[in-house]
């Protein structure tokens, strides 16, 4: 029988629920010492493919669509327009800054796309930021939030999107 560390219920928990694990958390490292073991686990018992890279740990599934997913990337593409239109660097303004949730919020309202994100889950901006806090894609403290590392895996998404359109466009 297989040999899993303590925190295996922890693992399995945080991941199958949508959450992140994100290093240096003590649950990405035996999550990391065990990779292969973890792999076979989740694909097997529930057909979901674990994703490791040298931070951050999560499940995909190619079954079903995930709405709340699609919702945080128009977010944060709408809050990085946003702050390229302040004239911020939005990259750094990501990776290190602290945000206001009302100036934030009111921010995105104001913005000629809020029809886009209203919409949304984005909509109810106070509960938005808690399921992406709980998601460990955020930190959330007094009024404000923080990206951590994993809103990583969003850029690149956003980058795969943007470089198979142009491929699409590209072949025509």
């Amino acid at each position: 029988m297989q040999s899993y560390p303590s925190e295996h219920r922890e693992i399995v928990s945080a991941l199958v629920d949508g959450r992140f694990v994100i290093y240096p958390n003590p649950t990405f490292v035996s999550l990391k010492l065990q990779e292969e073991e973890y792999r076979e686990f989740f694909t097997q018992s529930y057909g979901y493919e674990l994703v490791i890279d040298s931070e951050i740990a999560y499940l995909t599934s190619t079954e079903g669509t995930e709405k709340r997913t699609r919702d945080f990337v128009l977010f944060l593409a709408l809050l990085c327009r946003e702050l390229d239109y302040s004239g911020k660097n939005f990259r750094d303004a990501i990776d290190v800054g602290v945000f206001d949730m009302a100036e934030t919020e009111q921010m995105l309202r104001q913005s000629s796309k809020w029809e886009v994100l209203e919409k949304t889950s984005v909509a109810d901006f106070n509960e938005f930021i808690s399921i992406w806090h709980r998601k460990n894609v955020l930190f959330r403290a007094e009024g404000q939030f923080k990206f951590t590392k994993a809103v990583k895996i969003f850029f690149d998404f956003a980058v795969n999107v943007a470089n198979a359109k142009l491929k699409e466009v590209e072949a025509m």
